[in-house]
């Protein structure tokens, strides 16, 4: 029999509901969203960071190029590895998922900005990745601090809220969040109607269509 496709649209409440029950994974998988823009990507482009109330479940490896040690850090770097980045001896999105920075390293950092800006872990002060106080932007990043964007070349926004395990007020609550600072940050030259589509999924799961209205 053929499967009819599911083009009904959900409040996030219910969403969030079918997500965890739609999911059939043998592991605790990730609780996907995925938003369609009306932007001209050429011209419009979104990124901010968000503080998810609830993190995202998932442990992030974050590296630092400091002036001083920082016993949080998952991976210390100096100016003496970075060569290793280019070389592939240390690999982004491996061996570090994020790279804090101070101001001062930017320039230094410049030069491997080909190599860490399509591992989309060039650090940037938009996102909050180039500080003054590492330490907080650790604990930040560690606590599910995520870094909401467009892609590149597409108005289209993906993000991880969370994990089916999660209650589904938690998951919930991280939707909001996210929704509440993409409005935020709406660009003074976006239509009315700028947020297209929403959908809601879990890794390998269905997609399930949001109105964030209802």
């Amino acid at each position: 029999m053929k499967k009819i496709k599911d083009t009904k649209e959900y409040s996030i409440e219910e969403a969030v509901k079918k997500v965890k029950s739609d999911s059939r994974a043998k592991f605790d998988a990730s609780v996907e969203l995925h938003i369609n823009l009306d932007l001209d990507p050429s011209k419009q482009s979104i990124r901010f960071p968000v503080n998810l109330p609830h993190g995202t479940g998932k442990t992030k490896k974050v590296a630092v190029l400091s002036s001083g040690k920082i016993k949080e850090a998952d991976m210390l770097l100096n100016e003496e590895d970075l060569p290793k980045i280019e070389k592939g001896d240390i690999k982004p999105g491996v061996d570090f998922d994020i790279l804090i920075t101070e101001p001062r390293f930017m320039p230094v950092l410049a030069k491997y900005a080909k190599i860490l800006g399509p591992a989309g872990v060039m650090p940037n002060p938009k996102n909050g990745t180039v500080s003054e106080d590492v330490l907080k932007a650790i604990e930040q990043f560690k606590k599910g601090k995520v870094d909401i964007k467009t892609e590149k070349l597409a108005p289209l926004i993906h993000t991880i809220i969370g994990k089916v395990s999660f209650e589904e007020k938690a998951l919930t609550e991280n939707f909001n969040e996210v929704l509440t600072n993409l409005k935020q940050n709406k660009p003074a030259k976006a239509s009315p109607i700028w947020i297209k589509s929403i959908f809601l999924t879990s890794s390998m799961g269905p997609s399930v269509k949001v109105n964030p209205s209802l």
